[in-house]
Parts: C-alpha cells; sequence; structure tokens
C-alpha cells in the first residue's frame, strides 16, 4: 500500500514536470516541423564539418609583431601583420571525399585579411601601409589523387617551383626566411643622411621621416631595388617563382621521403621540383598575379636543402637561387641601355646565397626552443632602371640570430629576429644614379612576433 502510493506520487511529478517541457515545445501544434525549424537555424548559423560525402576542415594562423627599424637617421616601432603574402595570417577551408580505396577528391579555399600584404607597404612616413582591411582569396582548387599514381589539382594554386627557396628543417620559418619580405618598402638613406630619388639621384635630406611637419620622404630607393626578382617583378630576392597562379599541377607519390611536381599555368610557365626547382617564364599578358609585364623571358633555377641531426637537435638549411633573363618587358636583356656609358651590360645572372644554422632542443616545460643566425647575399639583382640611369653592379649582404619558443599547449610559436643589411651599389661616375655608389645606410631591424595555428 505504501509502495503504490509513493509510486503514485512519482508518477505525479513526473507528469507535473515534463507536461510543460511539452507544451512549451509545440510551438505551432506539430512537434517534427518545429525540430525541423530548430536544426535549419543550426545549420545555418555553424560551421559544419561538411556533408555526408565530402568532410570539411577550417584551419590556419594568426600572425602578429612589433616590428623595429632603424635606417640610419630615423627609428620607429610599428604593430604589424608579419611576414609576406602566403606566410602572414590565413585560414584554410579543406575539403575531401573517398571514393574507393585507392581514389580520393577534395578542394582547398584559403583566404587571408588583405590587410596582411600591409608590410610589403608600410614605409617611414605609413605605418598601415597602402592597403584597406578586408579579404582576399589566396587558392581555390580542387584535386584527385591515387595512392599510387598521385595527385593531380587545377585552379588557383601553388606552383611546383613555390617554397623550394623556403626550405627550413627547424620549423622556425616565420622568424627568418631566405626571402627578403620585412623591410623591403622603406626608403634607403644616403651616406650623409639624405634620400635618393627613383632614379638614383639624391633628393633633398630629412631631420627626421616621422617629424610632424616635415615633408614627405622624396624617394625611390629601397631594398627592393637591389634584390628584383625579374620573373614575377617582386623585390624579394630569393623564392622568385613562388607566387601562385591559376594552373594544373601534377605531384607524384611520396618515394623514400622524396616528391616529384610539375605544373602548367597562365602565362606559359613550366616547371619541375623537387630539392632543385627550374623555371621558365613567359609573360604574355600585361601582369595579373605578380606576374611581370608582357614579353618578359626569365629562367629561373632554385636548389635548397638542410639536415637536422636529431639527437643535438643541430640543424642547417640553405637557399641558391639565379635568374637567366633573356628579355624585360619585350626588351632582350642585351638591348638594355645604359645611358651614361654604352659599353656597359645589363646583369641578365643575378644570383642569391642564403644560409641559416642554429640548433633547436627542448629546454624548458612550455616546448622546444631555436636558436639561429642566417646570412645571406643577394648580387646584381638592380632594377632595370637604375641600369638605364647608370647602375652597373649592387649587392646586399645581410646577417642576422634569432629565437623561436615553442608553446606546445597553445599551438603557439614565439620569435625575436635581429637583422642588418648592407648595401654596395656600383655606378657609372657622373651618372644620375652616381649617389648611389657614394654610400647607403646600412639597415637595421628587430622584429617580435608570435603565430598561433588552428
Amino acid at each position: 500500500m505504501k509502495q503504490s502510493l509513493f509510486f503514485s506520487i512519482l508518477c505525479s511529478a513526473a507528469i507535473s514536470l515534463t507536461a510543460p517541457a511539452a507544451h512549451a515545445a509545440d510551438l505551432g501544434g506539430d512537434c517534427c516541423a518545429d525540430l525541423e525549424e530548430r536544426v535549419a537555424t543550426l545549420e545555418a548559423t555553424t560551421a559544419r564539418k561538411g556533408n555526408r560525402k565530402v568532410s570539411l576542415s577550417i584551419s590556419g594562423w594568426v600572425n602578429q609583431a612589433l616590428y623595429i627599424w632603424d635606417d640610419g637617421v630615423d627609428s620607429d616601432v610599428y604593430q604589424i601583420t608579419d611576414n609576406g603574402n602566403t606566410l602572414s595570417t590565413r585560414i584554410t577551408f579543406a575539403g575531401s571525399a573517398r571514393i574507393n580505396t585507392d581514389w580520393s577528391a577534395g578542394y582547398t579555399i584559403t583566404i587571408e585579411p588583405i590587410q596582411a600584404e600591409g608590410l610589403f607597404g608600410v614605409s617611414q612616413q605609413n605605418d598601415d601601409g597602402s592597403f584597406v582591411n578586408g579579404l582576399g582569396l589566396l587558392e581555390s582548387y580542387m584535386y584527385v589523387k591515387n595512392e599510387r599514381l598521385g595527385t593531380l589539382s587545377w585552379g588557383l594554386q601553388q606552383q611546383a617551383s613555390d617554397n623550394v627557396g623556403v626550405v627550413d628543417l627547424s620549423g622556425g620559418l616565420w622568424s627568418g626566411v631566405a626571402p627578403i619580405f620585412r623591410g623591403n618598402r622603406f626608403k634607403l638613406r644616403s651616406a650623409n643622411g639624405g634620400s635618393f630619388n627613383a632614379d638614383g639621384s639624391l633628393a633633398a635630406g630629412l631631420n627626421g621621416a616621422n617629424v610632424p611637419g616635415s615633408n614627405p620622404l622624396k624617394t625611390g630607393i629601397t631594398s627592393a631595388d637591389f634584390a628584383a626578382c625579374n620573373a614575377i617583378n617582386a623585390g624579394i630576392g630569393m623564392d622568385c617563382f613562388g607566387l601562385l597562379t591559376n594552373s594544373v599541377k601534377y605531384v607524384s607519390p611520396t618515394v623514400s621521403g622524396f616528391t616529384l611536381s610539375t605544373s602548367w599555368g597562365e602565362n606559359d610557365f613550366f616547371e619541375v621540383a623537387g630539392a632543385v626547382g627550374y623555371i621558365n617564364a613567359t609573360s604574355n599578358s600585361n601582369g595579373g598575379n605578380g606576374i611581370a609585364a608582357a614579353g618578359t623571358d626569365v629562367e629561373v633555377f632554385n636548389v635548397a636543402g638542410g639536415f637536422m641531426h636529431v639527437p643535438t637537435g643541430i640543424f642547417a638549411n640553405f637557399d641558391y637561387n639565379t635568374e637567366k633573363v633573356d628579355s624585360i618587358g619585350g626588351i632582350s636583356a642585351n638591348a638594355l641601355v645604359n645611358a651614361f656609358d654604352p659599353n656597359a651590360r645589363f646583369e641578365d645572372n643575378p644570383e642569391s646565397f642564403y644560409l641559416k644554422v642554429g640548433i633547436k632542443q627542448k629546454w624548458n616545460s612550455l616546448g622546444a626552443t631555436s636558436i639561429f643566425g642566417d646570412y645571406g647575399i643577394y648580387k646584381d639583382r638592380y632594377e632595370p632602371l637604375l641600369f638605364n640611369n647608370g647602375v652597373t653592379g649592387s649587392e646586399i649582404t645581410r646577417w642576422g640570430v634569432g629565437v623561436n619558443q615553442w608553446v606546445d599547449a597553445a599551438a603557439m610559436q614565439l620569435y625575436v629576429k635581429y637583422t642588418h643589411l648592407e648595401f654596395e651599389v656600383d655606378a657609372v661616375a657622373g651618372s644620375t644614379a652616381a649617389p648611389l655608389s657614394d654610400g647607403i645606410r646600412d639597415w637595421d631591424e628587430v622584429v617580435v612576433g608570435g603565430i598561433i595555428f588552428f
């Protein structure tokens, strides 16, 4: 009798607790319709993992830093999105589907904040660059893959030669890399503290580049003008065909740790890359996607490699790049004119070399730490405009030291890097560009940054 009464009380309590909930869910008298409406709302407001056949993953990184610079006359500290295009902040959406045991297919879409390219725009007079906030498309391509035959992809994507010039076994790619990304839009100072015009002639000096009310820095000469990659018309000095273009690419299966890749795409270039990259880049259009002007024909050779002794963590990476410039903008390299010396010959084989050595060990509980030094030479990579105005040779000597600290618990890497650049320029005496050979102030920079992966 007591059990029966107790059971009745429980039943009554259950009814009184559940009945209001059932009534509240019945918004329209049809519980199934209400459920479908709620599911549709969730689908519209949340990131999904794909559908039943194609998976979706979201990954990327955020890269921010403090940039400290000194041009020999003035200095300042900027907050920047660090590194150049492709290594700065980015978000990747990747999908894949298994067709059968041997075949799969998928796609990749990568976007990056447009202001991430601001590092290429910042200068003494502009700490924000020349880009507006927004999102830009970095890559968008599809692929089919066979485990035994390899992968075929098509769309806007990296070329087979891309990243041959940025090999880094230490994993510290973002702190120090062979291309000159940082500071290549800052204006170089003459030995007397003044500045240069775009043709290499002297411009009026300034007391300080950021003095309120002062005239803008009257100059067009930057480190980029002595680090020209003619194949893509970019002043980065290395990785001279590491851009993304609309193309078709094939990548072989991995055999003993090695792959072979080849690609064909817009503007008629062809390349084969592994540890060695070769590109024959011929531009048939008026630029676009970083391609040089129509009529530019350049062959690029790039070799890169490295090693790491796992027990000690000692590592070394090297990159070598050279170009064979056949023509620029439809003019043969041999026909380019030096207005001040008819016997001068344009250097049609500019080259660069970069070496990075260091040690990587886990010396603390946060994660691994790497300490490294790097050295680079960028020889005879002067712009054709400077050749026309009297320049006959140039060299950038670069060295630096840095530290990377991994924070494993936060999928983060912190870094600090010091870099020093020295410039030597040969120019015809009495030419417009002669002041460049009289002396250029050294460049010093320190970047303190971090990158977090997701």
